[in-house]
């Protein structure tokens, strides 16, 4: 028996990086081995089942509202009160200590868990069954100070990692990281493994052709600030007083308030000087598809990041990307498709965007590219998932 942390994924609608690929384990793991996703209680401080809310959060996320939003499952006030009742009600479906840890079972936990959490993990020690956590990023020790990082309560989160059997990592960086705040804190060093992301999507691949000329720009984010979408406003914003004629839409749902807040600031006073820019918030996987199909490219400034899912996304749809080539960024970017570039300059970003405007030769490198790369399936990423679990026939 499989137990599926999936608290995140069940608490919100939210479809973003981490939400995505727990929505995903759940589906190909069920299909796999006998699965039971389960929710931190927050109250009773032990792990319980889900509540019907939380099932439709995790299996249908787009099912609970009908338009693109800004903050998905936040808007409602009967939504957070309502999973506030889920989360502290006395008829929750714990899940006893004697059912959780048994030699068959395997405690999966993908979350990101900056939360009481991790205060039960030193007491999983000396339990049957195995305890296996699914480490994203070190964002927050990586770049301190970022709003709502919490960086006291991420570096708990690391040093507690080190009280699990195995933490898989999702790109070489990200493991490298996590090894050395490890021997900076003093911790045990416990195995790891690095298993990638699949591509997030079910469906066949679609066969897309190129699309030299739409001017059109997309890039798929959260607006936070080390995303660098100020950069990229900056960038295109100088190709369009040189009368420049494209696009940008910005998708991806608001993150911290501080952050949200400058990044929309600057969106607003470049549609109101008539730039033809605008952010589309959180878009249904059906919408998502469509904004990739009719775009020409699409863009990924980030600083940094753990994987880059959208890097994955963009090229499985047919999309050439602008992007950096430092860390798990580089990894991903390093099989073809993608104009690599100083993410952090606005007259480099600006450059690569007018190269793939204007240059059809290019253009058509990159996307032949593309057609040639080999992408990761779920079922890929399940047989790897089996053998590092051993379960493996």
């Amino acid at each position: 028996m499989i137990y599926l942390d999936a608290t995140s994924a069940a608490a919100s609608p939210v479809n973003m990086g981490v939400h995505r690929t727990i929505r995903g384990l759940h589906t190909h793991l069920a299909a796999r081995h006998p699965v039971t996703p389960l929710t931190w209680d927050f109250s009773g401080r032990c792990y319980a089942r889900l509540s019907a809310r939380e099932e439709t959060n995790l299996c249908s996320p787009f099912a609970t509202y009908r338009e693109a939003a800004a903050t998905p499952g936040q808007r409602d006030v009967r939504h957070w009160f309502g999973a506030w009742r889920d989360n502290r009600s006395r008829h929750r479906r714990r899940v006893p200590a004697e059912e959780l840890f048994r030699d068959e079972s395997t405690l999966l936990i993908p979350d990101l868990c900056w939360d009481p959490r991790i205060h039960a993990w030193a007491g999983f020690n000396g339990q049957p069954g195995r305890r296996v956590a699914i480490f994203h990023d070190a964002m927050p020790l990586r770049i301190r100070g970022q709003a709502d990082s919490h960086d006291a309560l991420f570096a708990e989160y690391v040093r507690a990692l080190a009280e699990l059997d195995l933490v898989i990592c999702i790109s070489r960086e990200v493991e490298d990281d996590l090894r050395r705040y490890w021997q900076e804190f003093g911790c045990p060093a416990k195995p790891t493994c690095v298993l990638s992301w699949p591509v997030p999507f079910d469906e066949a691949r679609p066969q897309t052709a190129s699309n030299f000329g739409a001017r059109r720009l997309i890039y798929v984010s959260r607006l936070k600030l080390r995303k660098n979408h100020l950069v990229l406003l900056d960038a295109c914003e100088a190709l369009w007083r040189r009368g420049e004629t494209f696009s940008l839409d910005l998708i991806g749902i608001a993150d911290a308030w501080s952050d949200t807040r400058r990044i929309l600031g600057r969106l607003r006073a470049l549609e109101r000087d008539g730039r033809p820019v605008r952010w589309r918030r959180h878009i249904s996987d059906s919408e998502l598809a469509e904004a990739y199909r009719t775009c020409a490219f699409t863009v990924f400034p980030s600083r940094l990041e753990g994987f880059g899912l959208p890097i994955i996304e963009s090229l499985w749809h047919g999309r050439p990307v602008i992007c950096g080539s430092n860390g798990a960024i580089g990894e991903v970017a390093a099989g073809g498709g993608c104009l690599l570039v100083d993410q952090n300059s606005p007259e480099a970003l600006a450059g690569a965007i007018e190269s793939l405007l204007k240059d059809q030769a290019l253009y058509l490198r990159l996307y032949d590219e593309i057609r040639a790369r080999t992408f990761r399936t779920w079922d890929d990423y399940g047989r790897d998932l089996d053998r590092v679990l051993g379960f493996a026939s």
